[in-house]
């Protein structure tokens, strides 16, 4: 049951960046933010992607903190650092068995379980739903395994799995509509869409298939305001929390770091545990084996020296990005970032980082990772819970501030969190 009446709905459409929200494309968004309160200067966390995004949305703390670096990330097993992809379903329980939990701080789904519950349902990848909850607390539907309480993975006829593309998120977004606001009623409701960041990857910004793919999510959108409006319409106090964790920018051109490295003598091998490098797109970690560790002047200094790179961070400066140095982690960097338009007129050309296991987008499509001006401005708007509709504002809000602003609406502590709850006017 929910919290005196209060309740949360959270929505996020993934990737879609905060200067696309427009009323030819966006007339939902924009309804809701016409009756709440937008947030102009949201920022995303280094790297600009899902997986980590999503757990510093779901505890209110950066990576440093929570401990998901990002999309890839390398864990140290006794021979040297070896990269693991986030977003495999496996990803959980490796990272639990190697550093013997996941998370390192609460998300909202624990401290919600004796408060009326969360319900997670997402179609992004499996490693960003998981991360949400990853010790199941609460409820999360995801196509390829869903868990409810003590992780016992539920049934397929209550899982029903949807596919990762515009209908799917519609079909996502009609059964969270019926199914978990109107009927289950979770404390917390989390639905998060995989347009229009499947439709930005998949082709090039600016063309049919991106904008299409955000009419989609915002048709999405609408169909989940509807909701919102019923229940208030109840008497439920309804803080509805809409907006996205990263932006995109244009492919320009692919970098095969690591391959680099071994040619300039920097790295042993391809697959070697001497160094590893996670690719996040547009960014990337570095992790190095104690056998390494002396390496770190002379690869700093090769970065540094590429046209492709772009601000690095090593050691204590990790934490000006929301890192820590720790273990093997010992510096990220980010790619060159151009403020330069596309064939369309969107503004942003980055770099990628990439290996063999992860090719990255082709050049022309929509990346992110990094910290280009663009990919690190995602959309928020806040209506209920106290937000002055109609009013916007122009200082800073981050993805970890959306926490601590859930649990002040619902009278909750924010012990601790590395976030702060956002001004209502």
């Amino acid at each position: 049951m929910a919290i005196d009446g209060k309740r949360v709905v959270l929505m996020i459409c993934d990737g879609h960046r905060n200067d696309f929200v427009r009323p030819d494309l966006c007339p939902a968004i924009c309804d809701v933010t016409a009756e709440g309160r937008r947030f102009l200067n949201h920022r995303a966390i280094f790297p600009s992607a899902t997986r980590a995004s999503a757990a510093s949305i779901a505890t209110g703390w950066w990576p440093a903190t929570h401990g998901l670096h990002g999309n890839m990330m390398g864990f140290d097993e006794g021979d040297g650092p070896i990269v693991h992809d986030v977003g495999k379903p496996e990803f959980v329980e490796t990272m639990r068995r190697v550093t013997g939990k996941t998370l390192e701080v609460p998300t909202l789904a624990e401290r919600l379980k004796d408060h009326g519950g969360a319900v997670i349902m997402s179609n992004v990848s499996p490693g960003a739903a998981y991360f949400h909850d990853p010790d199941s607390h609460g409820h999360v539907y995801h196509r390829a395994a869903s868990f409810g309480p003590g992780r016992v993975e539920l049934p397929p006829e209550e899982a029903r799995p949807v596919t990762p593309d515009a209908a799917g998120d519609m079909a996502l977004t009609d059964r969270f509509c019926t199914e978990v606001l109107m009927d289950r009623a979770p404390t917390l409701g989390v639905l998060w869409l995989c347009d229009p960041d499947k439709s930005m990857h998949a082709d090039v910004l600016g063309s049919e298939t991106h904008l299409q793919g955000i009419r989609d999510a915002d048709a999405c959108v609408a169909r989940v305001s509807r909701s919102v409006t019923d229940l208030r319409a109840k008497g439920e106090e309804v803080l509805f929390v809409l907006g996205s964790d990263h932006g995109q920018e244009s492919v320009a051109h692919a970098i095969p770091v690591a391959t680099l490295m071994v040619g300039a003598g920097l790295k042993e091998a391809h697959n070697s545990t001497d160094v590893a490098i996670a690719p996040q797109g547009a960014g990337a970690h570095l992790y190095l084996a104690e056998r390494a560790q002396s390496r770190l002047p002379a690869i700093r200094d090769w970065l540094a020296a590429q046209p492709w790179c772009g601000q690095i961070f090593a050691g204590d400066e990790l934490r000006a990005i929301g890192h820590r140095p720790g273990g093997s982690h010992a510096m990220s960097f980010a790619m060159r970032h151009q403020d330069l338009p596309n064939a369309h007129g969107v503004m942003g050309l980055i770099d990628i980082c990439t290996s063999e296991e992860k090719p990255g987008k082709p050049a022309g499509h929509g990346s992110h990772g990094g910290m280009g001006a663009y990919e690190t401005r995602p959309f928020l708007t806040i209506s209920g819970g106290g937000f002055a509709p109609g009013t916007v504002e122009h200082g800073t809000s981050r993805l970890i501030d959306i926490a601590p602003t859930i649990l002040r609406h619902l009278g909750l502590p924010r012990d601790g969190v590395d976030g702060l709850a956002l001004p209502q006017s």
